[in-house]
Parts: structure tokens; sequence; C-alpha cells
């Protein structure tokens, strides 16, 4: 294993003895929250970095917004 696993195991471990399990548990949870995010994160970038570029993107114009300046048809 990594240094930086052992570390953080280590840290973890000290957690525990010094404030509880249920702290432990909570910070186990976070920490697994924390890896989530940050695998979702690079996850989002690589598939922008390998969507072909189309120009600006779609436009949707909402009901009662259809016009490109903003403004809406009255007569609607």
């Amino acid at each position: 294993m990594d240094e930086r696993i052992l570390c953080l195991l280590q840290t973890l471990a000290e957690v525990e003895r010094e404030l509880g399990g249920a702290v432990y548990d909570s910070a186990i949870e976070r920490a697994r929250l924390a890896v989530a995010a940050e695998v979702m994160v690079e996850a989002e970038r690589r598939a922008l970095r390998s969507r072909p570029r189309r120009g600006p993107g779609n436009v949707v114009y909402l009901r009662g917004t259809d016009k490109p300046d903003g403004g809406c048809d009255a007569n609607r």
C-alpha cells in the first residue's frame, strides 16, 4: 500500500481511539464521500475533454421567453 493510505488509516485509528466509534464512523463515511466526489469530478473532466466540439451548444427557449432578446410574446 501507498504511504498516504497508511497515514490515512493511522489517522482514522487515532480518531476511533481518542474520539470514539460514532466519530470514527462519521469520519469513514465522509472520507468515502470525498473520494466519490473527486472521482466524479475527474470523470466529468474526461468526458468533457473527449466530447467533440459542436459550436456554442444547444439553445433552449422556455415557454414565454422564446425570443433571443429575452422578451415574450404577450399574445400567447
